[in-house]
């Protein structure tokens, strides 16, 4: 039975010092980044001009905490269509419940 009791607490104070607080991260709140984009002159140095993709997002950024809406814009270049068309839905999911104004991925810049 003493054994027991030992190995028990011996596991506690184990358990205790390898993490500080197993429930840190539970509260506490981290608002959403906006999505990084590609910078332009590394991507057409890299594989030209033509085959680069640009994009452009516009849109009202909605505020839970605040209930207020504030614009949000952002542009970039990519090395492909599909990753242009991932950073939009990235940028369309930062906004929240808010409005998209405009978006756009062409290639070439």
């Amino acid at each position: 039975m003493l054994r027991s009791v030992v190995a028990s607490v011996a596991l506690l104070v184990a358990a205790s010092t390898a993490g500080a607080d197993p429930l840190y991260g539970l509260f506490r709140y981290e608002a959403p980044r906006p999505p990084v984009a590609g910078d332009c002159n590394a991507i057409a140095a890299s594989i030209g001009p033509h085959a680069t993709w640009y994009g452009e997002f516009a849109g009202n950024r909605y505020d839970t905490l605040f209930d207020n809406y504030s614009p949000f814009s952002a542009r970039g270049c990519f090395e492909s269509e599909f990753a242009c068309r991932v950073w939009q839905n990235d940028a369309i999911t930062y906004l929240g419940q808010g409005t998209m104004l405009y978006a756009t991925c062409r290639q070439g810049i």
